[in-house]
């Protein structure tokens, strides 16, 4: 099914650990006694406390960005309750490890909200440890790039949507009713009419794909990945954090009623093999990263608004749909 072929409709778990497994990481480059590059730069740079990337919106409150924290903390706060809120009826509907869409929209606004946290780590690092290189782009640009032309106009992206094109087309030689037989989409507690229900669908699918665009990106291409470049040389460091951001997709098990272990790893090993890819772009680009957010963000876009289309009744977020009668 094409919901087990997504690579990056990321689960809770996965974002928890990514974050703790990256500030792990992050000790292997110690900030306290570090020799400074720049001194000037290291003086101006105002580390966040831990506590912070706990806390939705914190960072942005710190710098007296007051908009920018409400947006996010509200934001966070308001699907990740909705989420808790609807969390068994969501789960009882679907094996789908995505089914509580409310809570996976929560957690994707609250990995790009704490870019702006490894942002401020990653500064540092680079004012503290000579060679380090990343890309240094302001949070507000980071958000835009997966629209940004420069970044969809280019050979990953145009690979990454052909992929996600070839996945839609052996979905649709399959004989499944398409969206335009559907009457009505249950959304949490009620049919809606279909074109509605397809607009809060796409959007969700938008939202949600530009959230793992942006923030898998940036946590795994332009934090984790860099780091280990750093430690370990281009090579070993591309290699493994690829293969952690796959094997990370493994922990989908743990949220479905009835786990499948091949579908299971054969989403880790294409999570591994497109990380490869992402992250050897990167390093060719002299760690550019918005090409990369811009292939992952269409890619995953592409597929789940494609595979909706062409087979609602097996969507990505388990929705139930009722079909027009014969």
């Amino acid at each position: 099914m094409l919901r087990h072929m997504n690579k990056s409709r990321v689960s809770r778990n996965i974002m928890l650990l990514t974050f703790l497994l990256t500030l792990d990481f992050l000790l292997l480059f110690p900030v306290t006694g570090a020799s400074p590059t720049d001194t000037t730069s290291v003086d101006d740079i105002r580390l966040f406390p831990p506590w912070m990337l706990w806390v939705p919106g914190a960072t942005h409150f710190a710098e007296g960005r007051l908009g920018t924290g409400l947006a996010f903390s509200l934001g966070e706060t308001g699907a990740i309750a909705l989420g808790i809120a609807f969390d068994k009826q969501l789960r009882s509907e679907t094996s789908s490890p995505y089914s509580n869409y409310p809570l996976l929209l929560g957690m994707e606004l609250y990995n790009i909200d704490k870019c702006h946290f490894m942002r401020n780590r990653l500064e540092y690092l680079k004012a503290t440890r000579p060679g380090f290189r990343y890309d240094d782009i302001t949070f507000n640009k980071l958000m835009l790039e997966p629209f940004r032309p420069k970044n969809i106009f280019t050979p990953i992206t145009g690979l990454f949507v052909a992929v996600a094109m070839g996945q839609l087309y052996l979905e649709s030689r399959h004989d499944n009713p398409d969206y335009s037989e559907v009457n009505e989409i249950y959304l949490l507690n009620r049919y809606v009419p279909r074109d509605r229900a397809m607009a809060f669908y796409g959007t969700a699918s938008l939202a949600a794909s530009w959230g793992a665009g942006v923030g898998e990106e940036y946590w795994f291409r332009n934090g984790l990945m860099p780091i280990w470049d750093y430690r370990f040389g281009q090579e070993k460091g591309l290699a493994y954090s690829s293969l952690l951001f796959g094997s990370l997709h493994l922990t989908n098990l743990l949220f479905e009623p009835e786990p499948d272990l091949k579908a299971a790893l054969t989403q880790a090993l294409a999570a591994t093999v497109a990380g490869w890819l992402l992250g050897r772009d990167v390093q060719k680009r002299d760690y550019d990263i918005g090409p990369a957010s811009a292939a992952h963000t269409w890619y995953d876009f592409t597929l789940m608004l494609g595979s909706f289309l062409i087979n609602p009744e097996d969507n990505i977020f388990g929705v139930r749909v009722r079909f027009v009668l014969p």
